[in-house]
């Protein structure tokens, strides 16, 4: 799915995959946002290039969300695609040595990849003087979650990971989000709280979540609002 004229969504719900996987096209080459997992997410996010014109052999570096399984577990294609991969140091361990929980999880083995850099809160990363990337610690989902803010044709879209999602539309056509996944080893409410409310603050045109839809407006900021509000109801619940 095309979003900008630069900036693409290759894996989701719309072509029957479990992540969201995002592509940006510079004059440097394409920039991954995660790369996804399964052989059959791999063949689609192919074909999916192929729709656009998107060389796979040109993708040249990938940020990962995170470490798990789904948005990272064919790091070990893109190095051999050539392409640096950036993660952050606390999740980067995870995809090189391997993530016993996630195996269990999803029920395959983990095949380890080589992290090319760890990044942190405050890198900025440009390609080709178009495309902007900064780096956001956003801890919580796991521990070393990032989220990046990246500035392309214009516009500013937010990635966010496994922080929240925006749910399938109901009947009503109102807008609700689902919050990510909270069973992780690592999974930290307080640093999860901390990132939401942070986020919240961030100025962007479009929100790109690692499931589900990406959403575009000029109330992007109220999904955040949703989200902070649907976890202070969820604390008192059974309370």
């Amino acid at each position: 799915m095309k979003i900008t004229e630069h900036l693409f969504q290759i894996s989701g719900v719309q072509y029957g995959t479990n992540s969201n996987i995002y592509a940006i096209q510079t004059e440097e080459g394409l920039v991954l946002i995660d790369c996804g997992y399964q052989e059959e997410q791999w063949k689609k996010m192919l074909s999916c290039m192929e729709k656009w014109n998107l060389d796979p052999m040109n993708i040249k570096t990938v940020f990962l969300t995170h470490s798990h399984f789904d948005h990272a577990g064919n790091v070990w294609r893109m190095n051999q695609l050539g392409a640096d991969v950036l993660a952050s140091a606390e999740d980067a361990e995870k995809i090189e040595h391997g993530n016993p929980e996630m195996e269990q999880l999803f029920g395959s083995p983990w095949k380890c990849g080589r992290i090319t850099r760890t990044i942190r809160e405050g890198d900025s990363f440009t390609f080709g003087g178009q495309v902007e990337i900064n780096v956001l610690e956003t801890p919580g989902h796991s521990k070393g979650s990032l989220s990046f803010l990246i500035s392309v044709d214009g516009i500013r879209a937010l990635c966010t990971g496994d922080l929240f999602f925006v749910k399938p539309w109901p009947p009503e056509d109102k807008v609700d989000v689902e919050l990510g996944y909270m069973g992780g080893w690592d999974f930290d409410m307080k640093a999860y709280q901390n990132s939401l409310r942070r986020l919240r603050n961030v100025k962007a045109d479009i929100f790109l979540p690692g499931h589900y839809y990406f959403y575009r407006g000029a109330d992007v900021h109220s999904l955040f609002e949703m989200a902070c509000e649907k976890e202070e109801r969820g604390k008192h619940v059974g309370a």
